[in-house]
């Protein structure tokens, strides 16, 4: 028996079992019995590939379809049909010494050997962890053993074999003791076990079953870990398993010495497990009575193991990726679990608790060369729906009765957790913009810088929905955003508010019952690039004259400073979007009523004039803007004849008082030939008192630093009427029968001299009006001539009231005008006048056609 020492645990040459492509995969598989049944395998001979397919068929016995069709989609009854490494302790260590048995017991002559190895069967029916031990676990292997002479190929080893184990009857094992290395990793002992002594009867066709306990001990947790990280990074492709088994077999009274076998056994990838598959059933964040966070989650995890066994209450560290691959993790919570039952094919329910007492500050700092920190990418790589990664690492056990070389064993391994994030869709469940103000931009800013753009302020209210897992106190006392504007799913324009604003943050329930946080902030002066000038257009359009108001949307990048039990710490690059419904005017701008409370003259031309003027108007929008400078068309008839120009000014919803604007009056220089007669048609309509409306445009020029901007508005036009002025005078005569004041205030005719005098009303305060030349007409009822004047000489007419001197008039002394005129001696007559006026303001001419309607003229002897 002495060179039994040498020869190998499972008698002949170790071999891998190459896997069969026919094979389907891992949670495919059939489920049959756990037997060897090849007839032309022997048991012994292949033990390498027969571990291997433990738990099935020979390949040549059963048919790829007949596996499909076995198949079960359930992934809770689908069984794995290869051994596991994780079992190897307890398959390698109890199963292999059984099946040798019998190898040992009748070593010589060979041919009882060659009868052995070919006829005996082991069919497992359980396989389990009992329960850990301080040093190891404690597994149970029950079994059915059984020689079976139907196997042997051989009839004459056949025959010898069955007559030598009948008159033998049975054997017994001894205790025995096994060891498991791993040659390829420096032959690291992975555990060693003491099986207990077996009886068994060895008579062909005699059904003997094992139900043995036994402790398996750990061996180097050091090159435990090593084996378990290249499992965990992919990078196990196969692995060689050597088992040394010492034992003392006897048949009968008869010892058969101290018998020292060893063997290896290869595992190809295809036989390793995957990694836990743990789905998230419960989540809860809450406050912890003392500063920290709290979190408590179910998980139910499939863990692909073949073996039902009790796991101990476990703690682990929770760590997140660094700012570079290279640098440590950072560990962000501390966690355990309660004891776990493990069953084959079943999900494990388990229940974790974390605790966050802190964030570290290496998770909040900014990375370097970067813009973010490492819980800013966490954070925006989760709520975009992303895949991230978290690090899992063992730490103390919860519980006193964990054993020690678990705790050393999980200490040294970090399992990478792949978590998929969740876009919050709906977050933003209300957006709304208040005491909205616009401002113009610097006329003199340099182009695509933020002083040359439009500039938006508004009272901004937000309603956040709150995940019903988050049971804990949040506050937002500070904001800052970059926002996408869209309308109609065109681009807009880019709002940038750079600077960190103040923002109130309120708990609240919703309409529904939910629960939501408000936050409100006021945005100031926040830059809007405009990027689509013509899309601006289309949405001013239909502000100002639609009637349904305007949706925009609102694509933001947020970054917070958010306040919570763990501290105060700022969160960057939150993705949020959201709906914003722009109002359309209360009023039309009709309702402007502007109205012309006093004018001054500044610098005049031949062919131009300014008119410095203050006025009163309405507002009739909610929107609110502040006006650097801002340069508007004046059209009549569709001709440019004036710029309007408002420097400096802020508009307010409602009344507007003494706004300060200038009007440069140029038919000739805005219009050419044509504004010059567009020039004198609205001034003579103006001057005749006749409701006068002009168009208001804007174009190139009308924000000088935004030249596209002004020409895509041009297209817009307002109409809006010519503000009167009250002229010193003529305060009774604003309502008389609805008419406006008049420039002519009283007219006396002397029919003596042939001649007439005016009581004239200027408007202006400080600077006097010249008539050069007057071609006049007057009339009574419509078409009865009364009088005519030519007159050529010049005269003032001074600030306010003033009388004109005598003019000369042809009087119609015949025909209805002459008995008018005789009727109204010593009295008043009514007459229409229409005059061709010549006039000169300082360096200003013009001509004027005057159509008076209602002159009382006095008649004077």
């Amino acid at each position: 028996m002495a060179d039994e020492a040498n020869r190998p645990l499972l008698g002949g040459e170790s071999r891998s079992s190459s896997p069969d492509p026919s094979r389907g995969s891992r949670h495919s598989r059939p489920t049959p019995p756990f037997e060897l049944s090849s007839e032309s395998t022997p048991l012994l001979h292949r033990r390498d590939d027969d571990l291997a397919n433990y738990g099935t068929q020979t390949r040549g016995s059963r048919s790829p379809s007949t596996a499909s069709e076995n198949a079960s989609p359930d992934r809770g009854s689908t069984k794995t049909s290869r051994v596991r490494w994780p079992t190897l302790v307890a398959l390698a260590l109890l199963l292999t010494a059984i099946m040798v048995i019998l190898a040992i017991a009748f070593a010589t002559p060979a041919v009882v050997k060659d009868y052995t190895q070919q006829a005996a069967v082991f069919k497992p029916a359980a396989l389990s962890i009992d329960s850990t031990t301080p040093k190891g676990v404690r597994a149970r292997v029950q079994g059915d053993f059984v020689i079976d002479s139907g196997r042997v190929n051989s009839k004459p080893v056949r025959d010898i074999g069955r007559f030598v184990t009948w008159l033998a009857k049975d054997i017994e094992t001894g205790p025995s003791e096994v060891e498991v290395y791993l040659p390829e990793y420096g032959n690291v002992a992975v555990g060693n076990a003491t099986l207990p002594s077996l009886k068994m009867d060895i008579r062909n066709g005699h059904h003997n079953h094992i139900d043995l306990l036994t402790d398996i001990t750990a061996g180097d947790i050091h090159g435990i870990k090593a084996i378990a990280m290249d499992w965990i990074e992919g990078r196990l492709g196969r692995l060689s398993v050597k088992g040394k088994a010492i034992m003392h077999p006897t048949s009968g009274l008869i010892g058969l010495g101290t018998q020292i076998l060893t063997d290896t056994i290869i595992f190809e990838e295809s036989d390793f497990p995957a990694l836990p598959d743990i789905s998230v059933t419960r989540l809860n964040v809450h406050d912890t009575e003392k500063e920290g966070m709290a979190v408590d989650v179910s998980l139910a995890a499939w863990i692909d193991s073949p073996v039902s066994l009790k796991a101990p209450g476990l703690g682990f560290e929770i760590l997140v990726p660094n700012c570079s691959p290279g640098d440590p993790y950072i560990l962000v919570a501390n966690a355990k679990t309660a004891e776990v039952q493990i069953q084959p094919g079943q999900a494990s329910n388990v229940s974790v608790g974390g605790i966050i007492r802190k964030l570290p500050e290496e998770l909040t700092s900014t990375c370097p060369g970067e813009e973010g920190s490492p819980l800013d990418f966490l954070v925006s790589s989760y709520i975009q729906g992303r895949e991230t990664t978290i690090y899992v690492r063992g730490a103390d056990a919860p519980l006193f009765n964990t054993p020690a070389w678990i705790v050393d064993l999980l200490r040294r391994v970090t399992v990478p957790l792949p978590v998929t994030g969740h876009a919050l869709d709906n977050l933003v469940k209300n957006f709304t913009m208040s005491d909205t103000h616009f401002s113009l931009p610097d006329p003199f800013a340099e182009p695509d810088t933020p002083e040359a753009q439009p500039r938006v302020s508004a009272l901004v209210k937000v309603l956040i929905r709150l995940p019903k897992q988050m049971n804990f106190s949040v506050d937002v006392p500070r904001v800052r955003a970059t926002a996408d504007v869209f309308y109609k799913e065109k681009r807009l324009g880019v709002l940038k508010l750079d600077k960190w604003q103040n923002a109130n943050s309120t708990h609240v329930e919703d309409h529904d019952g939910s629960s939501a946080l408000l936050v409100e902030f006021a945005m100031k002066d926040a830059p809007l690039q405009v990027t689509d000038n013509d899309l601006l257009t289309e949405v001013i359009q239909a502000m100002v004259f639609g009637s349904e108001g305007v949706e925009l949307r609102i694509a933001a990048t947020v970054d917070t400073k958010v306040l919570t039990g763990l501290g105060r710490f700022a969160v960057h690059s939150i993705p949020a979007e959201g709906q914003v419904r722009v109002k359309t005017p209360s009023g039309t701008f009709d309702q402007l009523h502007p109205r012309l409370v006093s004018l001054a003259l500044g610098n005049t031309t031949e062919s131009s004039i300014v008119v410095l003027a203050r006025l009163n108007f309405t507002n009739p929008t909610s929107y609110a803007a502040t006006v650097p400078f801002v340069d508007l068309l004046v059209l009549h008839n569709d001709t440019a004849v004036a710029h309007v120009v408002a420097r400096n000014i802020s508009v307010v919803p409602g009344n507007n008082t003494d706004v300060s604007v200038d009007f440069l009056w140029s038919p000739l220089n805005t219009g050419g030939s044509h504004g010059v007669e567009a020039g004198r048609a609205l001034l003579s309509a103006y001057v005749s008192g006749s409701n006068t409306t002009v168009t208001i445009r804007s174009h190139r020029e009308t924000i000088p630093a935004l030249p596209e901007l002004g020409e895509a508005l041009s297209r817009i036009s307002l109409e809006i009427p010519v503000p009167r002025l009250s002229l010193p005078g003529s305060p009774k005569d604003d309502k008389k029968d609805g008419q406006r004041s008049h420039f002519i205030q009283d007219a006396t005719l002397y029919l003596w001299s042939s001649t007439a005098d005016f009581i004239l009303s200027s408007p202006l305060p400080k600077t006097s009006i010249f008539i050069t030349t007057i071609d006049a007409a007057a009339f009574h009822e419509k078409d009865e001539p009364v009088g005519r004047i030519h007159y050529r000489l010049p005269f003032e007419v001074p600030p306010g009231l003033s009388q004109t001197p005598r003019l000369p008039v042809d009087l119609a002394l015949g025909g209805v005008g002459r008995e008018a005129l005789r009727k109204a001696l010593g009295q008043s007559l009514e007459l229409d006048a229409v005059a061709r006026v010549g006039v000169r303001i300082l360096n200003y001419v013009d001509v004027v056609l005057y159509r008076g309607k209602g002159i009382a003229a006095k008649v004077r002897i």
